[in-house]
């Protein structure tokens, strides 16, 4: 019913408007001083209230120019950018580095508290937990599926139940130990290698690689149970 409504609504908007005029223009005193704010704001000039002295056109039959429209308020001077501190670069080697001496460091205190436990039950629950952190806990959304790959090759560990079988079986069930280890060895290879592909997409101009470092917690494994 906008039709039905629309001069209602306008009366209503123009009242109000004329309303907020007189309210505007209109002395503290009401209607007794109400010429009087007229004629001392006319009389001020510059200094007047330029609504009041908008709205005369003529006074003792004299026509009142128009004052000039008011400039409008000039902007706040933006406030100087905060520079941000400059972030310190930290090495990469040293990163990487803080990393393999921390999982050398945990896993030599794993198998200092392990002394009851045997040998290869601690040696498979830490690397495990080596293996386990650097894969998972680094992970970025862009590298799951470079994570994927690296999933695949550590399955490849089944290649360690062949070679066990290997030992004391003969006929079929050897050839199906050699055909489970050869078939994981490629596993095994080939998932890291597409996972390397796949991360020196990611790499920028510059990246250095330092992941050999973490063969020290490996070769630390390892030469745990001879030392």
């Amino acid at each position: 019913d906008l039709a039905g409504r629309m001069a209602s609504q306008s009366s209503s908007m123009w009242a109000q408007n004329v309303a907020n005029l007189l309210g505007h223009i209109s002395p503290k005193e009401k209607a007794k001083g109400f010429f009087p704010s007229i004629d001392g704001a006319l009389s001020a000039g510059e200094a007047g209230d330029i609504v009041t002295r908008s709205i005369v056109c003529t006074k003792d039959g004299k026509q009142v120019p128009m004052p000039p429209p008011p400039q409008p308020t000039p902007a706040k001077p933006k406030a100087a950018p905060v520079t941000a501190a400059a972030k310190q670069e930290v090495s990469a080697f040293r990163q990487d580095m803080t990393s393999a001496l921390t999982v050398t460091g945990t896993s030599a205190i794993l198998l200092g508290m392990g002394s009851a436990v045997p040998g290869n039950l601690l040696g498979t629950f830490t690397l495990a937990g080596a293996a386990g952190y650097q894969v998972v806990w680094g992970v970025k959304h862009a590298l799951h599926t470079p994570l994927m790959s690296v999933t695949n090759a550590i399955s490849g560990a089944t290649a360690f139940g062949g070679m066990m079988m290997l030992s004391g079986t003969s006929g079929v069930p050897f050839g199906l130990a050699a055909l489970a280890t050869s078939a994981s060895a490629v596993n095994i290879a080939g998932g890291f290698i597409v996972s390397q592909r796949m991360l020196d997409l990611f790499k920028r101009p510059g990246d250095e690689d330092h992941s050999y470092l973490f063969a020290i917690p490996g070769l630390a494994l390892v030469g745990a149970p001879v030392m």
